[in-house]
């Protein structure tokens, strides 16, 4: 890596003094003005155009005359700069990473130790615990008779002859005006959502057992019990095989290549052009219930409160002027 970083150090050098030369190069060029004429301004001198205001060309002075007045009007168009855009190559060193191969030794052939389990007998012991003979209770099934009263027949006399009764329908005549309005009632089909909640109850069936008493118990001997011989196993002690590993020891053990299974390119033929189904999706109408009223043809009279405006008197105060009676007292003179 070292190297290559000194190699690209040395070509940023290299086009660094390039560019320095260009600059110097630029700045050296004489900048002239084509057309312009010294006219007092400050600019125009160094225009290279073989005459000049003052000398007449080459035959001298202008005679305008002595009575000659002439105003002249120089306008000077000045460019503006615009800024552009200056793509400037910088080169940059990039760091490139090149694997290198190592060696590894690995010494061959070398042993490789293998755990192969090998069952080995092992005796073991076990205590079964061996009970004396107890007594076992069996419940045998006996079966009992049970009496049930059988129907028979009973004579039961009957007085002949005796009166019955017959209900007779007669038809009757019901006189009827006609005609008269008939209502029918006729059903029309509503549907009425029903709000199923979810999840919903779900009720199951469970049997619960019930005691059914009999009327008549008849009471039934069983004799006692009596012993009777049972088979028991009882455990017997056997030996158990439990692997575990053992060392076996290979004095040379030969390496061989394990084939790996690897990818193998199969050309499958495909006819060109071939059809290809692709699903196109469209709108079904689907049919959605929903509730429609249905006016019927009765109606019910029913009260409407109609409020209907009336004048009402009410009474304003006004101020009326009522003359009052102001009593005068004259001093009369007391004659004695």
């Amino acid at each position: 890596m070292k190297p290559f970083n000194r190699v690209a150090f040395l070509v940023l050098l290299a086009l660094t003094s390039t560019v320095a030369e260009e600059k110097k190069a630029a700045d050296e060029k004489k900048h002239t003005k084509r057309g312009l004429l010294d006219v007092g301004y400050g600019y125009g001198r160094d225009v290279d155009h073989g005459y000049s205001p003052g000398d007449g060309g080459h035959h001298g002075h202008i005679d305008l005359g002595h009575h000659t007045s002439v105003e002249k009007t120089i306008t000077y168009i000045k460019g503006i700069p615009e800024p552009y855009p200056v793509t400037k190559h910088i080169p940059v060193p990039v760091e490139k990473h090149i694997p290198v191969p190592v060696k590894v030794h690995v010494p061959a052939p070398y042993p490789v130790e293998k755990k192969v389990p090998v069952p080995v007998k092992v005796p073991v012991k076990v205590g079964v615990p061996i009970p004396k003979p107890y007594p076992v209770e069996k419940t045998v099934p006996v079966p009992v008779k049970v009496y049930v009263d059988k129907p028979y027949p009973v004579k039961v006399y009957v007085d002949k002859p005796y009166p019955v009764e017959k209900i007779v329908h007669v038809p009757v005549k019901v006189h009827v005006p006609a005609p008269y309005p008939v209502e029918k009632k006729i059903p029309v089909p509503v549907k009425v959502p029903v709000h199923i909640p979810k999840p919903y109850p779900v009720y199951k069936n469970v049997p619960v057992e019930v005691k059914v008493y009999v009327d008549k118990p008849v009471p039934k001997y069983v004799d006692k019990p009596y012993p009777v011989h049972v088979e028991k196993k009882v455990p017997v002690p056997y030996d158990k095989y439990v692997p575990y590993p053992v060392e076996v020891k290979v004095d040379h053990p030969v390496p061989y290549n394990v084939e790996k299974p690897y990818p193998v390119p199969v050309k499958v033929p495909v006819p060109q052009p071939y059809p290809v189904y692709k699903e196109v999706k469209y709108p079904v109408e689907k049919p959605v219930p929903y509730p429609v009223k249905v006016p019927y043809d009765n109606p019910v009279p029913y009260e409407v409160t109609k409020h209907v405006p009336y004048t009402v008197e009410k009474p304003v105060p006004v101020h009326v002027h009522v003359p009052v009676h102001v009593p005068v007292h004259h001093e009369e003179e007391k004659k004695w």
